[in-house]
C-alpha cells in the first residue's frame, strides 16, 4: 500500500483542499449557476501553517511578558463586543485561504489576497442556547447562555482547516 498517497495529510494540507461554501444561515451550498463556489483551504497540519501559528504564539507570549502581570489583569477586564469575536475569527481563518473557485469580487475572480474581504462579508449571529426540548439553557446565576446561530464564512474555513480527513483521498469529505 502506498502510504504517501493514502495518508500524507501534511502534504495535502499544504496544497489546500476545495471547501464548498455554504449559506451561513440556511446551510445550503452556494453555487454560481451549476458550478460550486469554493474556497481552497490549507489545513492546520500544513508545515507552513504550523510555523505561522508558532510564530504568532511566541509573539503573543513575548508581548504579554513585556507588559507585565499588572497589565494582563487589566487586559482580561477589557470590554469585548461581537465585532471582536468576528475579527478574531477572520484573523484566524485568513492565513488558511489559498484561493477561490467560482467566487468573484465585483467583476474579477477572487484571489488569495481577497481572503480578508471574503471573510468579512458575513458576521456572527448570536441567540439564546436551547436544550433538546427548546428551553433556554441557563448559567448558574440564571442568565441565559448564548451561542452562534449561523455559520459565517470565517467559521466555515476555520472548521474545515482543522479536519485532517478533508485532505485524505480515501476519507469521506466533511
Amino acid at each position: 500500500m502506498d502510504f504517501n498517497a493514502n495518508y500524507n495529510t501534511r502534504e495535502a494540507a499544504e496544497k489546500g483542499t476545495p471547501m464548498q461554501i455554504v449559506d451561513p444561515w440556511t446551510g445550503e451550498p452556494v453555487m454560481d449557476g451549476d458550478k460550486p463556489c469554493r474556497v481552497i483551504v490549507r489545513g492546520t497540519a500544513s508545515r507552513s501553517m504550523q510555523a505561522k501559528m508558532r510564530a504568532k504564539q511566541k509573539a503573543a507570549m513575548m508581548a504579554k511578558k513585556a507588559k507585565g502581570d499588572a497589565e494582563d489583569d487589566a487586559e482580561d477586564d477589557e470590554v469585548r463586543v461581537l465585532e471582536d469575536v468576528h475579527l478574531q475569527l477572520c484573523e484566524g481563518a485568513a492565513p488558511f485561504i489559498v484561493g477561490f473557485e467560482n467566487v468573484s469580487k465585483g467583476d474579477k475572480p477572487a484571489t488569495a489576497e481577497d481572503a480578508e474581504w471574503f471573510l468579512d462579508l458575513t458576521f456572527p449571529e448570536m441567540g439564546v442556547k436551547e436544550d433538546a426540548d427548546g428551553n433556554p439553557v441557563l448559567d448558574k446565576d440564571g442568565s441565559p447562555q448564548f451561542e452562534m446561530t449561523n455559520c459565517p464564512f470565517a467559521k466555515q474555513v476555520g472548521e474545515f482547516a482543522g479536519k485532517q480527513a478533508n485532505r485524505l483521498g480515501n476519507a469521506p469529505k466533511g
